[in-house]
């Protein structure tokens, strides 16, 4: 059988890997957007492979560099199988749906006079996907023909995120593929542990914050009320902050109404300001029983995870430009997480002129993303077309991480590592990162251990 990998290769975006067995049937794993550089459109519409001969798609989870290029391979002419589990299916067809929304107001602005300029995939191709879907359980093996087989573990990284562990029988002989998709941290807010999968022959790893350690090593909670008490009661200002809206935006707001319910707002207004956020919110009460057990017990003692009488729903565009006029301290929770497109720029280019606003950016940056140019200590920022002088405060944090960092990582490793382990492959994470980490792990006695690039192809004898 032949693994080769075509997105997230020294690169966080993108995810999509394709092992082709010897009677050429064909599984995708992942099917991911790539938009760290480049034209998007001609960058992600460029499958090295016919899409019409992939035989199936194991989906890991909902994000959309993992699934947003699915219904570019629909369009093009798949009409396999996409496989994932059942909370994934709910969020995935939000996304889906709100990526081609995305697209459209993006053509809107950018291009007002190109009529013509396409997009890169339709409502049609999304509903389309959303069809081929078959739902999977968590540890429960699914044969998908008489040579291979795979199951889904939770990853822990967002509501239904699996790893996979594909099982290859060729010449009697039998392969344990593992692709951890993205992981979560140990103790994470709202969602479980990541699984280990057991007894694997390669092992293809996510590699997120593989060359650093989260800086937070305290409860979230304590770490949401600091930023609150010095942007909000201090100094009387707004505490903007920038949340994935599948994720991470659910995490914050549970931790909101866990101090709203120990009297910690003193009275502080709330908003989101998402409308994919508030409803993948709806979709995590749905799937109450996939979370951990801090989330379950709040659930049933409280009745909801999420609402409390000082959040608001911002429900407009004549909402959101009144909050421009509010002069009490409040708190805004809106996405997109890197601060590009969605709401968040909006609220990002009212506050950033004020020194009494703080940005607070809660998760990953990608080299080049707003969010990425302001941690970086930018003293102006352009936000559509317009630039502006940096005077608020920009900070960010990892106590909402959806990602194990280096010592994380090491500690999962370690618990795969077994006699038949032969070769570990790290993705998912820029060239810098993934070196260190590589380097990190050959100091710990680790071998054969190999960083792909795009295109790059290993044989399975």
């Amino acid at each position: 059988m032949k693994l080769s990998f075509w997105g997230a290769t020294k690169q966080v975006t993108g995810s999509m890997y394709l092992i082709e067995l010897k009677n050429n049937f064909k599984i995708l794993i992942d099917c991911g957007l790539q938009y760290e550089s480049g034209d998007n459109i001609e960058i992600n519409e460029d499958f090295p492979f016919k899409p019409k001969e992939i035989d199936c798609i194991i989906l890991t989870h909902a994000h959309i560099d993992h699934s947003g290029n699915i219904p570019t391979i629909v369009k093009f002419g798949f009409k396999g199988t996409i496989y994932c589990t059942e909370p994934t299916k709910a969020l995935v067809e939000n996304l889906l749906y709100d990526s081609v929304n995305v697209q459209l107001v993006e053509n809107k602005s950018k291009n007002r006079r190109n009529k013509h300029r396409k997009i890169l995939y339709s409502s049609k191709h999304v509903k389309e996907s959303i069809d081929l879907i078959k739902i999977v359980d968590f540890n429960n093996k699914f044969k998908i023909n008489e040579n291979a087989s795979f199951t889904y573990y939770n990853a822990g990284h967002i509501l239904g995120a699996a790893s996979v562990l594909i099982e290859i029988t060729e010449n009697e002989t039998k392969t344990r593929l593992g692709f951890t998709g993205d992981l979560g941290k140990n103790n994470s807010k709202i969602v479980v542990n990541p699984e280990i999968m057991p007894d694997l022959d390669y092992l293809i790893c996510e590699s997120t914050y593989g060359n650093r350690l989260h800086k937070c090593n305290r409860a979230a909670e304590d770490e949401m009320n600091d930023f609150i008490t010095k942007s909000c009661v201090n100094k009387k200002g707004r505490l903007i902050i920038a949340a994935f809206s599948v994720g991470r935006t659910q995490a914050i707001l549970f931790t909101l109404n866990k101090l709203f319910k120990k009297g910690k707002l003193n009275g502080i207004k709330v908003f989101t300001d998402s409308k994919l956020g508030i409803a993948s919110t709806r979709i995590h009460e749905q799937f109450i029983k996939f979370l951990n057990n801090e989330a379950i017990d709040f659930f049933n003692e409280k009745g909801s995870l999420f609402e409390f009488p000082n959040l608001k729903i911002i429900e407009s565009e004549y909402d959101q430009q009144d909050l421009n006029y509010q002069n009490e301290p409040y708190i805004v929770v809106s996405s997109a997480g890197m601060i590009e497109g969605g709401r968040m720029q909006h609220h990002v280019r009212n506050n950033i002129q004020n020194p009494v606003s703080t940005i607070l950016i809660a998760g990953f940056c990608t080299e080049g993303t707003l969010g990425y140019k302001l941690l970086q200590g930018n003293k102006t920022i352009n936000i559509k077309n317009k630039e502006s002088a940096v005077y608020a405060n920009v900070t960010s944090t990892d106590a909402f991480s959806a990602h194990p960092d280096r010592d994380e990582l090491l500690t999962y490793i370690n618990k795969t590592v077994n006699k038949n382990l032969k070769k570990i492959f790290l993705v998912h994470g820029d060239n810098k990162t993934i070196s260190n980490f590589k380097d990190f792990l050959e100091n710990k006695n680790f071998t054969n251990i190999e960083t792909p690039y795009k295109g790059y192809e290993f044989i399975i004898e």
